[in-house]
């Protein structure tokens, strides 16, 4: 399966562009098997996410970005109020509690270690990277972003690897142009928002570079793989 694991819509992000029917209709036309819907620092109601899922007959789960002291995190899983968490120590204690999984998102997005690396000085500023308190309190990293370059994406994947966090993809997207730019690839089958923590713990995903990798033709974007 094939999954955006990072949108935002106008109906919880004041950034967003696009409303949430407009965002699956996207998403179906790009050749999506799901998508996940994560606002900033807000969190849909369980029985929305469900009619919505159902009205499209499409897979929707929800989500949430939380802003923290040590950077943007995806989580997946918790299901009470995050609108004034902020230390990303206190996010780890209410997600291992809903037993959910968090993920950094976009974390090098202008940071000063990938100028470092891309100037030559690649292992001292994967070094850096490895060594920041974010790392040893989420399960993985957002390594393809939708928003970010390709030289943060690369410098994103080999923090990844050095530190054996699960890579996973998700578009960023704020309007329908955005959508499925970035994406997740999962082995197996995802039914629900416990399946997709399962998937992520179990390591059975990996980041892809839009969709057009597993749909040629698809009309949108795609860096490749």
């Amino acid at each position: 399966m094939v999954i955006d694991l990072h949108t935002h819509t106008r109906w919880g992000s004041a950034c967003g562009y696009m409303d949430p029917s407009e965002l699956v209709q996207r998403a179906k036309e790009v050749g999506l098997d799901g998508v996940c819907i994560t606002e900033h620092n807000q969190l849909w109601n369980e029985e929305a996410i469900g009619r919505l899922s159902r009205k499209h007959d499409f897979l929707v789960i929800g989500g949430v970005e939380v802003s923290t002291d040590c950077g943007e995190v995806l989580v997946f899983g918790l299901h009470e109020p995050v609108l004034h968490v902020y230390r990303a120590e206190e996010l780890r204690t209410m997600a291992e509690r809903a037993d959910g999984v968090m993920i950094a998102a976009h974390p090098f997005r202008g940071d000063r270690l990938c100028a470092d690396a891309r100037q030559g000085e690649t292992e001292e500023a994967v070094a850096q990277a490895c060594a920041r308190p974010l790392f040893g309190l989420v399960e993985g990293v957002e390594v393809c972003n939708g928003r970010s370059g390709v030289w943060e994406q690369t410098f994103t994947r080999l923090v990844a690897e050095r530190l054996g966090l699960v890579a996973t993809g998700g578009s960023d997207a704020h309007s329908v142009l955005g959508v499925g730019t970035c994406v997740t690839a999962i082995e197996g089958t995802v039914r629900t928002e416990r399946d997709l923590v399962r998937a992520i713990r179990e390591r059975r995903v990996r980041p892809l570079n839009g969709v057009r990798a597993r749909f040629p033709d698809s009309p949108i974007f795609s860096y490749g793989e």
